[in-house]
């Protein structure tokens, strides 16, 4: 259940993480200058919308990472079987062993 939820949350987390990246001011005239990014009284201040969607896009990136990790870790800690039970080691080292006459 768990799993499954941080899946979709990483969807949408790589989802916004596209659109930021298409959003932000690059050196020439791209998308992001067509929504106003390119005016100094933009809906993110004088300093322009770099800043923030720069803080933004770290920070969904930093997020994105983490879950990722912790969806790792628990499928590797769902899908972890032992290998041998203690009665199959037990069993198999009685026969490895050969009587010397």
């Amino acid at each position: 259940m768990i799993i499954t939820v941080i899946k979709i949350i990483c969807i949408i987390l790589a989802i916004m993480l596209i659109a930021l990246v298409i959003l932000q001011q690059g050196k020439g005239s791209d998308l992001g200058s067509a929504f106003g990014g390119g005016s100094s009284n933009s809906m993110f201040g004088a300093v322009g919308p770099s800043n923030f969607l720069g803080k933004l896009t770290a920070i969904i990136a930093a997020l994105f990472l983490i879950l990722n990790l912790a969806q790792a870790v628990l499928l590797k800690n769902a899908n972890t079987d032992e290998l041998f039970t203690k009665e199959e080691i037990q069993e198999a080292s009685k026969a490895a062993e050969i009587p010397i006459e």
